[in-house]
């Protein structure tokens, strides 16, 4: 079951990453947010983004053994996006053995 998370994540990821250099060729990513927020769908695109973000950031700290860590993970988060959300989940998986330990803190996850 990890290897699919591998799979599955490596594969997001690379879609994430290839439309993000397509869009990039195109247009600065402030155009395209000039865009965005023009149009109200476009405001609530960004907002649902904006929660989900905060909920795996939220995740992150509560799972994340290091307080050092897990900092640095969510400001490349905040400046990053979705494809940190996928790396992170990538590391972790290559770092656990068992399903639970992907998604639930460890035993030793009180921050040093």
């Amino acid at each position: 079951m990890l290897r699919a998370t591998v799979i599955i994540c490596g594969i997001l990821l690379g879609l994430l990453v290839a439309a993000i250099l397509v869009a990039s060729s195109h247009n600065h990513v402030l155009v395209g947010l000039r865009h965005v927020i023009a149009d109200p769908w476009g405001v609530v695109t960004l907002l649902d983004l904006g929660v989900g973000l905060l909920f795996i950031a939220v995740w992150l700290a509560l799972v994340e053994s290091s307080l050092w860590r897990a900092a640095v993970w969510i400001i490349a988060l905040l400046l990053l996006g979705n494809v940190v959300t996928l790396v992170y989940l990538l590391w972790r998986t290559c770092k656990v053995r068992h399903w639970s330990e992907l998604f639930l803190p460890s035993r030793s996850s009180d921050w040093r």
